[in-house]
Order: C-alpha cells, then sequence, then structure tokens
C-alpha cells in the first residue's frame, strides 16, 4: 500500500503529464489540503471503505483515495465527467463515475440506500445556492450508520476576509461577493456563502441531532506570486490570520452520522 507522500506524488505527475492548464493550476494551489484530507481520512477510516466524492472535479481526491486502499465513487456534472482525460482517469484507476447535473435531488443515486462509509464534499460547501435540507436527508439516506461526512471549506473569519469586508462596507461598495466577479466565473464556481466554524456547527445542529460535528482550522494555499500591492496586502493578513488558530484560513469538518435520530426541519413549500 502507498503511503500519502508517494500517493500524492503520483497524483502529480499525473496532473504534470497531462499539461491541461486548469488542471495544473489547481492541483498545484490545493496540493498541501488534499495532503490534510488524506491525513485525516487515512487516521479515522479504515482502508477498503467505501467512499462517494461528491465535487470530484478533475479527480485529483478520488485517485488520491483510491491510491491509499479505498473504494471510490467519483460524482460530478456532466461537463467534467465528459472531459475525455477525466474519464481516461477514472477507468485508470478504477473509479466510478456518476454524473449529477442536480445536486439539491441527487437523482442519479435514487435507488441507493446505506451505501458509503464517508462521504467527501470537499470545496462544494460554500458553494451551495439551493435549500440544502433535501439534499443532506439524501446524503444522510446514502451513508451507512455511523458513517461519516467530510467537508472542507473556507473560514468567513479570516483577518483578511474582515478588513476586506469592513473596508467595502466603509466605502459604500456593498456586502459579499463583488459583482465583477460574477461574470468571469461559471456559475457552481462561485462561493456564494463562505462559513466561521460556529456557523457550521449551527448548520447542523438545525438540520438533525445525529450529525456528530468536530472542527480544525488549518492553512494550505500558496503566496499569490503577482507582485502587485493588492496581492502583497493579501499575502500578509493571511499570512497573520494563519499565526492565530482561530483566524486559520480553511475549516476541516469531520460529521459522523447516527441515523437513529429524526431531521428536525422538513423541506419549504413554495
Amino acid at each position: 500500500m502507498k503511503t500519502i507522500d508517494e500517493a500524492l506524488r503520483e497524483v502529480e505527475q499525473i496532473v504534470d503529464k497531462n499539461n491541461h492548464a486548469n488542471d495544473l493550476v489547481y492541483f498545484r494551489y490545493h496540493r498541501e489540503r488534499f495532503r490534510k484530507m488524506a491525513e485525516t481520512v487515512c487516521a479515522k477510516l479504515p482502508k477498503g471503505s467505501a467512499v462517494l466524492d461528491i465535487g470530484s472535479h478533475y479527480l485529483h481526491s478520488s485517485i488520491l483515495l483510491s491510491l491509499l486502499g479505498y473504494r471510490v465513487d467519483s460524482m460530478d456534472v456532466t461537463e467534467f465527467c465528459t472531459l475525455p482525460f477525466i474519464q481516461a482517469r477514472a477507468t485508470a484507476y478504477g473509479l466510478t463515475q456518476i454524473e449529477e447535473n442536480n445536486l439539491e435531488k441527487l437523482t442519479s443515486l435514487t435507488e441507493v440506500e446505506n451505501k458509503y462509509d464517508l462521504i467527501l464534499f470537499a470545496e462544494i460547501f460554500e458553494h451551495i445556492t439551493f435549500n440544502p435540507i433535501g439534499f443532506w436527508q439524501r446524503i444522510h439516506s446514502l451513508i451507512k450508520q455511523n458513517g461519516n461526512i467530510y467537508i472542507s471549506t473556507p473560514n468567513s473569519l479570516t483577518i483578511y476576509a474582515i478588513i476586506k469586508t469592513l473596508y467595502k462596507v466603509i466605502t459604500l461598495k456593498g456586502i459579499g461577493l463583488d459583482v465583477s466577479a460574477i461574470f468571469p466565473t461559471v456559475t457552481y464556481g462561485h462561493h456564494w456563502k463562505e462559513y466561521s466554524a460556529s456557523e457550521i456547527k449551527t448548520y447542523f445542529n438545525i438540520l438533525n441531532n445525529g450529525f456528530q460535528v468536530s472542527i480544525t482550522k488549518f492553512n494550505y494555499k500558496p503566496k499569490e506570486s503577482t507582485g502587485t500591492l493588492k496581492s502583497s496586502i493579501r499575502n500578509g493578513l493571511l499570512q497573520l490570520g494563519n499565526s492565530i488558530p482561530y483566524f486559520k484560513e480553511a475549516l476541516e469538518v469531520w460529521v459522523t452520522v447516527d441515523k437513529s435520530q429524526p431531521f428536525k426541519v422538513n423541506i419549504p413549500q413554495y
């Protein structure tokens, strides 16, 4: 069985050999996040466990976990699943691809129950734009009793984010996502809502008492190297924040699911 370092190097070699610009940029930016995820999963989950990777993107996480001995199903929208190099990767590493274009309903898994030991939801939480109750009800049915959910997501309470928000308010520019950021990114690429650790705990407590949540703050992002004043300020503020545990830039969420507990909320009606 490969070590995490060996598996990560193999994924990196796959990406380098493919030489696809977006694939390269994404892997290099998130490399240390992939390591953090693999370390946590290997520490908590037995090898051979069944994993569903929702938002599998370029299959970096899926391949990494497959190399580490897990059985992985990879889910994403058709635009990603049908890319020729993604299909080749899935075949080469024994990944089952699942096309899903309606995350709210998860219709691709309608007949599936109690299948997964772990559901990976990395860098997707902040992209949800729909009412999430039905989604989490389906996740609840897909996962095994005492199964787990892994979430990584930005920490909304970084020093950089707080100062940026205060600046926008003081200058009367607005709150939230910059208008200029809406246009150059595909719809499911925006961070419509970033969360604090306390908000995530409240979120799952509202849904179901059977979601047992633990959260670790960490950092992984490389410094921006554009040389502009804006990037220098951003790098400095992130570095300052990452030196203070509370303000670290990312949240790692581990949720253990007790399926004996009922949901406390219903899907709202129109």
